[in-house]
């Protein structure tokens, strides 16, 4: 049987608990990519991800194996992604779509700006003077 066969065939032998790492490991991997999810939430996904891939290759009795599933899975992940962008490319929905008051929605080149901050009044520093 070839390395390849060895590493597919491991998956026959997968319990709850490693079935549970994988999913953990994907869906951490899955929402750390986009912006889904804030910053620091993406941060603690990657970390989620990061744990659950190395206690899923823990768990797995051939941990060479575990790691080539988790390569595959990653591969498969960005193998999805890149797919995606190039239909939704293909089909022109990759524009950003913009809420304007009173026309509804139009697209735009360009994502939608936060409302601006009101300015304050620039601070005058009184000049002491001795007499």
């Amino acid at each position: 049987m070839s390395v390849l066969g060895e590493v597919f065939d491991s998956l026959r032998f997968m319990n709850q608990w490693q079935l549970l790492l994988a999913f953990l490991a994907c869906m951490g991997y899955a929402l750390s990519q986009g912006r889904l999810i804030e910053p620091q939430a993406r941060r603690i996904a990657a970390a989620l991800a990061l744990v659950a891939a190395a206690g899923f290759a823990f768990e797995s009795a051939e941990w060479t194996n575990a790691t080539m599933l988790l390569a595959f899975a990653v591969a498969g992940l960005g193998l999805f992604i890149g797919s995606t962008w190039l239909i939704s490319r293909l089909l022109g929905l990759d524009a950003a779509r913009v809420a304007v008051a009173g026309d509804g929605l139009e697209t735009s080149d360009q994502p939608a700006l936060p409302p601006p901050r009101p300015r304050l009044a620039p601070q005058r520093k009184h000049a002491v003077q001795s007499h």
